[in-house]
């Protein structure tokens, strides 16, 4: 089995396997010795995204009530959870990228996070939902356009590709991520 659920409600995920064998990618299957895997998700309403597989753990559903807020911090940057005995940073994608914050929502009470490791820290991006695994040819990685995003999305960005079905699927910058959620290199961003 490619992907697993414990009892934690945690995906973890093999990076190993053909994704081809599951089915579950909607991209075409690139050949090349340039393929990368990457997972799909929504930011807010209609925003397809990828984010390397390469770099996530794991994904989690996080209820918002467990998030302990920290004073002071960016407000994307919602607070931490205890995941693992360890303290995790919960930073709101969608409301980093410009859109409403999971706190400004009175109809939501969780979230998934993708989980990732930075620097002896784990970060959990918070978003609506996750989608399949896709695989895309790394040389195929277009540039985002100045018309295309808001100054603030567009520096979360780095490219996107175009799927199977000739829809845009942005990928996230997660070390530009993780600096402006730590307060680091943030001018001229927001």
């Amino acid at each position: 089995m490619n992907q697993t659920i414990n009892k934690g409600r945690s995906i973890q995920i093999d990076r190993q396997s053909n994704p081809a064998s599951r089915g579950s990618s909607a991209a075409a299957q690139p050949t090349s010795d340039q393929a990368q895997r990457f997972l799909g998700f929504t930011i807010g309403d209609s925003l397809q995204a990828l984010i390397p597989l390469a770099n996530l753990q794991a994904t989690i559903k996080i209820s918002l009530a467990e998030i302990l807020p920290v004073p002071q911090m960016n407000s994307s940057l919602l607070g931490i959870i205890n995941y693992g005995g360890k303290a995790t940073w919960v930073v709101d994608l969608a409301h980093l990228m410009g859109g409403s914050c999971y706190h400004q929502s009175t109809e939501v009470s969780t979230g998934m996070g993708m989980l990732f490791q930075v620097r002896n820290e784990t970060v959990a991006l918070l978003i609506d939902r996750v989608g399949t695994i896709e695989t895309y040819d790394s040389q195929q990685c277009l540039a985002i356009g100045e018309a295309m995003f808001t100054d603030q999305i567009r520096s979360f960005l780095s490219g996107y590709f175009i799927d199977t079905e000739s829809q845009s699927r942005v990928v996230v910058d997660l070390q530009q991520v993780i600096r402006f959620a730590k307060g680091e290199d943030t001018a001229g961003i927001i």
